[in-house]
């Protein structure tokens, strides 16, 4: 196996040299988010200072390459500590969400990711697979233990995930309007029966 190949949701091996690998990504990011998905393996080779035919080697398309950079970038937004209560952790990972939609440079490279995927096609299924399904699982895991322990309202946990999490990306994506912790209490209040709140 080449040893230059990156690591990816498909298990290809990682490469041997990370801090060029580390180097593509943030000048990828950075691209992504002053100029949206469509910017090719030519201009992040160049900003990286790395040949074309290393990124060839290592992703199979930018979109790709992209997906990589965000998701090393926020590694930390699925980390909950498991003694901290279940909606407290799940208004964690709320904050988390709204943290990285806001924050650049990821919120550009996410907006970026969500547009190509609109297109549908490999793009959508990639984005879908290695970005919301993972983010659903982990919310749906801790409403489903909420409900168990009675913190949670004993509603379906697909419908509650989107009640969490769907009034964020609409706010960034959709109304500009803030995300304040005022509004992601008020979500979180939502969740909770009548007696807890």
């Amino acid at each position: 196996m080449n040893s230059d190949t990156p690591s990816t949701a498909r298990g290809r091996g990682r490469p041997r040299d990370t801090d060029l690998r580390r180097r593509i990504l943030s000048s990828a990011t950075t691209l992504a988010a002053d100029e949206g998905v469509d910017i090719g393996f030519d201009r992040i080779a160049h900003a990286a200072r790395a040949s074309r035919t290393t990124l060839y080697r290592w992703w199979r398309s930018p979109h790709e390459l992209l997906l990589d950079a965000l998701l090393d970038a926020v590694s930390f937004s699925l980390e909950t500590d498991p003694s901290t209560p279940i909606v407290e952790q799940l208004r964690m990972q709320v904050e988390a969400t709204a943290a990285i939609l806001i924050d650049p440079p990821t919120s550009g490279t996410l907006r970026a990711l969500v547009a190509a995927a609109a297109a549908g096609g490999v793009a959508r299924d990639e984005i879908i697979t290695r970005w919301f399904a993972p983010r659903r699982a982990a919310a749906i895991a801790l409403i489903e233990a909420g409900v168990a322990d009675g913190t949670v309202v004993d509603e379906d946990p697909e419908t509650l995930v989107d009640v969490l999490f769907a009034p964020v990306y609409h706010r960034v994506f959709f109304t500009g309007q803030p995300l304040t912790e005022q509004f992601v209490a008020s979500l979180i209040r939502r969740i909770q029966p009548p007696c807890s709140v």
